[in-house]
């Protein structure tokens, strides 16, 4: 032995997963559930410890001050408001704006505050309960990892019905089976969800009135438009 001790990833269970309480009963420990969330955002490409912060961006007009400043507000007062009707978060509109920086960064660190934030990238996410529809027990589960998430993220919600700031497509039937259900079932239980989407909230009434409606209305006050091609960061730097 060379008297040095052993380090931890986790200090409550001694990364064994789980933890005896004084009645001699074992439960699984918070850290196997923050493991088991962040390899569901890894298996979706995005690495909770390595995406952006927030501090990483920089507004650069009133807006997007406004923006950075309320996602900041949005994670300090989680816990007051996470119970309320209105305790979401959605950005909407132009493409390049940063949207995803903004939503994934609220999601990484209401995770590192012990909050179960999944990482529900839209397109990928429709694509994996579609194919899982026969099955019928693994796509409860599926959908049921969204519908009950203390907090979803929403990624480039209805992306492909959007190109270059108009409407190119409608929802499906099929789309409606699986969308609804998840957006359905947070607003009747007051589960917190964070939006992105190129969809401007009149492109999502178009798209279906019910189902906007419900999405803007647990946003509330935390709603925010983009809806200039200048807010196109991405492509700012090569005007």
């Amino acid at each position: 032995m060379d008297g040095r001790e052993t380090q931890y990833k986790c200090t409550k269970c001694k990364d064994i997963g789980w933890i005896r309480n004084e009645h001699d009963a074992y439960r699984r420990c918070d850290c196997y559930e923050k493991e088991k969330i962040e390899r569901l955002w890894k298996a979706f490409g995005a690495n909770p410890k390595e995406v952006k912060k927030l501090n990483n961006y920089i507004p650069y007009d009133e807006l997007t001050k406004k923006v950075k400043q309320s996602a900041a507000q949005y994670i300090k007062s989680f816990e007051d408001i996470r119970k309320n009707r209105e305790n979401s978060f959605g950005l909407f509109g132009q493409s390049g704006a940063g949207k995803t920086h903004v939503i994934v960064s609220i999601g990484a660190a209401l995770l590192n505050n012990n909050v179960k934030a999944i990482y529900m990238p839209y397109l990928e996410a429709m694509r994996e309960l579609k194919a899982n529809v026969i099955d019928n027990e693994h796509y409860i589960k599926l959908i049921g990892r969204y519908q009950q998430a203390e907090v979803l993220i929403i990624d480039d919600l209805f992306k492909e019905k959007v190109r270059k700031g108009n409407l190119i497509g409608y929802i499906t039937e099929a789309d409606m089976k699986h969308i609804y259900p998840i957006i359905n079932y947070r607003y009747f239980n007051y589960l917190p969800t964070l939006i992105s989407s190129e969809c401007t909230p009149s492109m999502l009434c178009d798209l279906d009135d019910a189902l906007a409606g419900r999405m803007l209305e647990f946003c509330g006050e935390d709603i925010f438009i983009f809806d200039d091609l200048n807010y196109n960061y991405r492509m700012r730097r090569f005007k």
